[in-house]
């Protein structure tokens, strides 16, 4: 039962603290990968664009996977 109410608790700090950042980061270091492998400006296309959505909803997904398993975690160490 504690493992639920960790990972509850750390979804709902993730919706209110992390969700914003991790998009930002996500999508920040997707356009950086992309001008590193293109070697030049990126320009508005659909390519750059799937690219850095696809980016974002990764590390939006990663955030929420740390969020969810350290809240589970910490939940059922502590509350047992």
């Amino acid at each position: 039962m504690g493992s639920i109410i960790g990972a509850v608790a750390g979804f709902v700090l993730f919706s209110i603290f992390g969700l914003l950042p991790t998009f930002r980061f996500g999508s920040s270091l997707a356009l950086y990968t992309l001008h590193r492998v293109t070697g030049r400006s990126v320009k508005a296309t659909l390519v750059a664009r799937a690219f850095i959505i696809a980016g974002a909803l990764l590390s939006i997904l990663c955030g929420a996977a740390v969020s969810l398993f350290g809240g589970a975690l910490l939940g059922s160490i502590f509350l047992l």
